[in-house]
């Protein structure tokens, strides 16, 4: 339930910003102001931004209640990470091809959904905790710089994508999710800034 509030406020933003000169500004003055500190360039904030109010309106439109409601989206230099938890294949590989097709500025996509039943009220407000706590750990960290990651826990499963300026911090961002009370498991699709697969 908290899932499906969240994504629907989520929609509801997107039809505005599609819809208009809302677009011109949040991409062109929020984005712009947050990649001035961010290790992405303006550019592919901005690129980032509109594929991913793309792929929401793309889930949503396709199946609302199972797919939408239930994937998680992180788009950072068209890199796409999918997470949640829908209830076949079918429906995974869906939203997979969903997010390949919107663009062919699409570099990769990491889909890290997961095949089940729907998750519990308090498996999702485990998660929900999870989040915050390790939102909470990040922004706490001077030596991390945490607008250059984003994360999404399923089930009690943190995934992470981002760039990091050095192994120091990519290690510091995985430690902090490692030590969340009730984190299960960590999966990173951190880069490193130097990695040649930015170039």
């Amino acid at each position: 339930m908290l899932k499906c509030i969240n994504k629907y406020l989520a929609l509801f933003l997107v039809f505005i910003i599609l819809g208009g000169c809302a677009s011109a500004i949040v991409g062109g003055v929020a984005t712009v102001g947050l990649a001035t500190v961010q290790e992405r360039s303006v550019k592919d904030a901005a690129i980032d931004l509109k594929l991913e109010l793309q792929l929401q309106e793309a889930l949503f439109r396709s199946n609302t209640e199972k797919l939408f409601v239930n994937v998680d989206i992180h788009i950072i230099e068209q890199r796409v990470l999918l997470v949640g938890n829908v209830s076949s294949q079918e429906l995974r590989d869906q939203a997979a091809r969903i997010a390949w097709e919107i663009s062919p500025k699409i570099k990769d996509v990491l889909n890290e959904i997961t095949i089940g039943k729907n998750a519990s009220l308090v498996s999702e407000a485990k998660d929900a905790r999870i989040s915050l706590s390790l939102s909470g750990l990040l922004i706490a960290d001077t030596e991390i710089s945490d607008i250059n990651f984003s994360h999404s826990v399923s089930k009690q499963v943190i995934y992470l994508i981002g760039i990091a300026s050095n192994d120091k911090e990519l290690n510091k961002v995985i430690h902090h999710a490692r030590t969340v009370k009730g984190v299960k498991k960590v999966i990173s699709h951190i880069m490193l800034k130097n990695d040649k697969r930015r170039l």
